[in-house]
Order: structure tokens, then C-alpha cells, then sequence
């Protein structure tokens, strides 16, 4: 139970920060809930290694994004 501690006082720590730089007090910075996954073999390590290289391309496409600037 130890990740989910670290994880949790990390986002607060974090939106704590961002939230004084931003002026923005209360605003939630982090999505609600994280999937943890245990690799288990080459072909998941693979599946997962392609997937954090190519979602980032679909940011924009995300019900979470945000454009500061519009």
C-alpha cells in the first residue's frame, strides 16, 4: 500500500504548487484514478513501451486537455 501513499502526497504536493503559481485554488490538476500494471513478458513490456510513446500524440484529442491559450 506504500505506492498508492507516495502517489497520492506527490499529486498533492504538486497541485499545491501548481495551484499557487496559477492562482488557481482548488483546481483538481490530476485525473481521479491511475492504472498500475505489473510487466509481466517481452510482449507486454512491448504493448505498454508503444503505448506511452504514442499517446502523448493524442493529447490534444483528450476530454482532459485544455488549451491555457484559448
Amino acid at each position: 500500500m506504500i505506492i498508492p501513499k507516495l502517489t497520492g502526497k506527490f499529486q498533492m504536493q504538486t497541485s499545491k504548487q501548481i495551484n499557487i503559481l496559477r492562482n488557481t485554488p482548488g483546481r483538481i490538476n490530476w485525473q481521479p484514478n491511475y492504472h498500475d500494471h505489473i510487466i509481466r513478458d517481452d510482449e507486454s513490456y512491448q504493448r505498454i513501451k508503444q503505448y506511452i510513446i504514442e499517446n502523448p500524440l493524442q493529447w490534444n484529442d483528450d476530454k482532459f486537455y485544455h488549451d491555457p491559450d484559448n
